[in-house]
């Protein structure tokens, strides 16, 4: 039975569904290389970083993050938006020890998935786990008081989902607005939360990157940040200084969206120009030792390896070099920087930046996941798709290179046939 706590919440985020157990089936499936890690791991069994590292006689590189004294692995696992336990399983015994999550991905199903998995692992002691609560419904108005008792009661039902009594990194969840950042309430029960040790840091992640992370600065109390951050913003010196800066002060920085989108039509005509692609793009960030980490969402067994082999070496392939040398690769990517700058050049007052951002995850990176659809229920109505829909051309422009009015057409028609 649930409280009314919990129904409350579950009205909102949707059911707390049964975990899908990890079966024996999901490795033998996998390809041979895995075949070694097919059949299901007592705790003592499982492949601890450690050995891995010595069986491979490589080192996994590990940062802190700011002031937390919590080292991970540059490596971490976000949302692999997929019922398959074994992908979070894999990535444990290749060495990742940081997991992401939050209360609204796949209405709740992630956070179930992961806190059954690590309990069935019997590995909580040994993993970081990091979780993300949106405080403020879309186009609710700012109320402190109400945005702390959603972040207050949403946490209690992620510590149930996640199956332990503390989390070790909690997220305001996309807060891109200074107001809403500098709201008492919220900030109060994270500083409660941490000191009563239910929390190790305190922690908001946001895409407005460079105004945002100077609220944080001004703000202070804040242990740990989720950006985006990829090579399309080589250029921004305003960004790189508010980062370094960031960095200084003891701020854990941890990074999303480093893959940029992906270059997806290349991608398909060449899986070697993708892998180096995916490599290159994530060893461009991390050569940056502001970033402790960076999130890096996991679809299949081959990407847990592809991706984790950055962890032991930064140094670019040839190949890698040569994607890094394209001059066209760059502007393939068409990453949103949530800018802004674009919404002078919309009539309707389209929201673009999320528009964009759900265009990504549906049809670049992330598609199969829940994620777009998240993106677009965070929009006010009147500002989504149903904005375009009263323009009988869009004439929205990009300061940069993403091609909006071909991203909005996409994104409606992908709409339709959900």
């Amino acid at each position: 039975m649930i409280d009314a706590c919990e129904e409350r919440i579950l009205k909102k985020t949707g059911p707390n569904p049964n975990p899908i157990p990890w079966t024996r089936r999901e490795f033998i499936a996998a390809p041979a290389a895995f075949l070694a890690a097919s059949q299901l791991l007592r705790p003592s069994d499982l492949l601890s970083a450690e050995a891995a590292s010595a069986a491979g006689a490589k080192k996994i590189i590990t940062r802190t993050l700011g002031k937390t004294g919590i080292a991970v692995p540059i490596i971490s696992m976000g949302d692999p938006g997929s019922n398959a336990p074994g992908l979070i399983r894999r990535s444990y015994e290749i060495g990742i020890r940081h997991f992401d999550t939050a209360s609204t991905y796949q209405e709740g199903k992630s956070e179930t998935q992961l806190g059954q998995t690590i309990k069935e692992m019997g590995v909580r002691k040994d993993v970081i786990i990091a979780t993300k609560i949106a405080i403020m419904e879309p186009g609710q108005p700012l109320d402190s008081a109400q945005a702390a008792k959603n972040l207050k009661e949403t946490f209690e039902v992620s510590l149930k989902r996640l199956q332990t009594d503390y989390v070790d990194i909690l997220y305001l969840f996309h807060v891109d607005d200074e107001a809403a950042l500098a709201m008492e309430g919220p900030l109060q029960v994270l500083s409660d939360l941490k000191k009563q040790g239910r929390i190790r840091a305190t922690a908001v992640s946001f895409h407005r990157t460079e105004p945002m992370l100077n609220e944080v600065l001004r703000l202070g109390g804040f242990d740990v940040v989720l950006v985006p951050f990829n090579w399309p913003m080589a250029s921004d010196q305003g960004l790189l200084s508010t980062i370094n800066r960031a960095h200084q002060e003891g701020i854990g920085i941890v990074a999303m969206k480093a893959m940029a989108g992906g270059v997806k039509k290349r991608g398909e005509q060449s899986p070697g120009f993708a892998g180096a692609m995916r490599t290159a793009l994530q060893k461009w960030v991390l050569r940056n030792e502001a970033f402790a980490t960076l999130l890096s969402s996991f679809g299949t067994f081959e990407h847990i390896e592809e991706n984790f082999s950055v962890a032991y070496d930064l140094t670019y392939t040839d190949e890698e070099k040569k994607v890094l040398a394209d001059k066209n690769a760059m502007a393939e990517l068409e990453f949103c920087r949530h800018c802004g700058k674009c919404s002078a050049t919309c009539p309707s007052d389209a929201a673009i930046p999320t528009l964009m951002r759900a265009h990504m995850h549906a049809l670049r990176y992330y598609p199969g996941t829940g994620h777009p659809h998240e993106a677009l229920a965070t929009i006010p109505a009147g500002r989504g798709l149903d904005a375009c829909s009263r323009c009988e051309k869009c004439t929205a422009s990009c300061a940069w290179t993403v091609n909006i009015p071909r991203n909005i057409a996409q994104l409606q028609a992908w709409r339709r046939s959900a």
